[in-house]
């Protein structure tokens, strides 16, 4: 990897998504063996216990399972329903875990599925969701559940089956479970049912003539409970006789959203009073976000395609905010560039902008990455013109490349005519489609500007896709001696 860097404050950068600090700034527990608090919005790690040790998660393994059920889904519940198989039911016999008493053969709408799986955490309901987002058998959806850890770029996970039953092939890290838990909200109508506190309702089946009802079980958000802790908006919890008492929350106030991630509390009172500091704590020390302007840093990253390099194309960081403690500010931040070596006209480039804190003894010091953006380019190398009637065609060798998400005009150039009796400027902007990267200009075509508003391509490289461009200013007629130059 080709890496670019400007700094805020001197200090080198780590290359990873996050590089702990050598010693913790979050409180120390004696009673919980590891905690991880992230900034939900960024993924930036914001205080840390033992966050990366690899522990038995319990329960809290149901997140993985239901983010991977609600991307599946795509939020259209309604009409789907799920058969239960032999194995979902009987896998689970002698591991006295917690079931919704599911019956081979009966037909679940998956809705209830995912209610009974977050708040009664139903193994059977979980074993149910495997065979749905795996397409077949329960260890199809193991497969899923690892393959996305990977997707994920986490290196302290591996699950074994989709409910936190424990074994030996069965763990995560607490680091880990809080970036499952930040990509998992990303997904449709999975904080709806993490954050559901009123009782859910489960109409009989073809097989079950009873109602059931389901109610969530954490008494940190109960209000008449004296464990209630105001902001937390949903979670899950975990426990085995192995794991001990696991949890994952997401928690707001005055706008800051964390995800807060414990392991391996010995007793649930110890569970609650840890949950409680540290979000006490944190809620303190990060009250609100700092925002830190784009294009402090740029780049040129070289395209290549058809067998040749094309050029080079600008990548800028694209500004961001962060969660800074109280007594930081942008000037402790570092940002760089990680790019590839190049970019291939038709892939996806792996271009980010690398926010790394220098927190002291204030926080965590820890970098985290967020996509690059790409500035529109047009680098033209030799300009003829070649004036007739009514029509100007001008020669040109350069090429523009636009981002995908682009919807706006992507480049104004100003083109300037000299002569010995003076000088005349018109200015034109191109517009090119959002629909992927496009070399509107390569190996010299020609670009015919009539005095009607339109543009066009008379020769384009094969394999490029032809860009339709419209002309938002007409072009005076130049004449016989002019010549051209074009600045963006």
């Amino acid at each position: 990897m080709k890496k670019l860097t400007t700094a805020l404050c001197a200090v080198l950068l780590m290359i990873l998504v996050l590089m702990p600090g050598a010693a913790a700034a979050g409180p120390a527990l004696s009673a919980t063996r590891a905690y991880c608090i992230i900034d939900a919005d960024t993924g930036l790690v914001l205080a840390q216990q033992n966050m990366n040790e690899e522990l038995h998660p319990a329960s809290i393994t149901k997140v993985m399972t239901l983010a991977l059920a609600c991307e599946k889904a795509q939020g259209s519940w309604d009409g789907v329903k799920l058969t239960v198989s032999h194995e979902d039911v009987y896998s689970l016999a002698g591991t006295d875990s917690s079931h919704i008493a599911l019956q081979e053969g009966e037909e679940v709408p998956l809705t209830d599925a995912l209610y009974a799986t977050q708040m009664a955490s139903a193994n059977d309901g979980a074993n149910l969701l495997a065979e749905y987002f795996g397409g077949g058998t329960i260890a199809d959806g193991v497969a899923k559940m690892n393959a996305q850890v990977r997707e994920l770029g986490l290196a302290h996970t591996h699950f074994a089956n989709p409910h936190g039953i424990s074994g030996d092939d069965h763990y995560t890290s607490c680091y880990d479970m809080a970036q499952i838990l930040r990509w998992a909200l990303q997904q449709p109508g999975f904080e709806t049912v993490f954050t559901r506190n009123e009782i859910y309702t489960m109409q009989p089946t073809n097989l079950q003539p009873v109602t059931r009802y389901f109610s969530q079980q954490d008494k940190m958000r109960i209000g008449s409970s004296r464990y209630h802790i105001d902001g937390i908006l949903g979670s899950k919890l975990g426990y085995t006789n192995t794991a001990r008492y696991s949890y994952a929350c997401l928690a707001e106030q005055n706008g800051v959203r964390l995800i807060c991630v414990t392991m391996q509390s010995e007793l649930s009172t110890d569970k609650y009073s840890d949950v409680r500091t540290l979000l006490d704590d944190a809620f303190a020390t990060f009250t609100s976000y700092t925002e830190l302007s784009g294009g402090s840093v740029t780049a040129q990253l070289p395209v290549a395609g058809g067998g040749s390099t094309l050029g080079t194309v600008m990548v800028a960081d694209p500004g961001t905010k962060l969660l800074l403690a109280d007594g930081l500010t942008a000037k402790d931040v570092e940002v760089s560039l990680e790019l590839p070596e190049q970019y291939l006209l038709g892939d996806d480039p792996a271009v980010y902008a690398v926010y790394t804190i220098r927190g002291g003894t204030k926080q965590e010091s820890t970098s985290v990455k967020i996509p690059s953006r790409f500035l529109p380019s047009f680098r033209v190398i030799s300009i003829t013109v070649r004036p007739g009637s009514s029509v100007t065609t001008l020669m040109a060798q350069g090429m523009v490349l636009v981002p995908s998400s682009s919807t706006t005009p992507l480049l104004s150039l100003r083109m300037v005519a000299s002569s010995a009796r003076g000088c005349t400027v018109t200015r034109y902007s191109l517009e090119i489609p959002p629909d992927g990267w496009v070399t509107a200009c390569a190996k010299a075509p020609s670009l015919v500007i009539s005095s009607r508003p339109s543009l066009s391509l008379s020769k384009r490289p094969t394999g490029y896709r032809r860009a339709g461009m419209s002309l938002t200013k007409s072009i005076t007629v130049l004449r016989p001696s002019s010549s051209l130059a074009v600045v963006t």
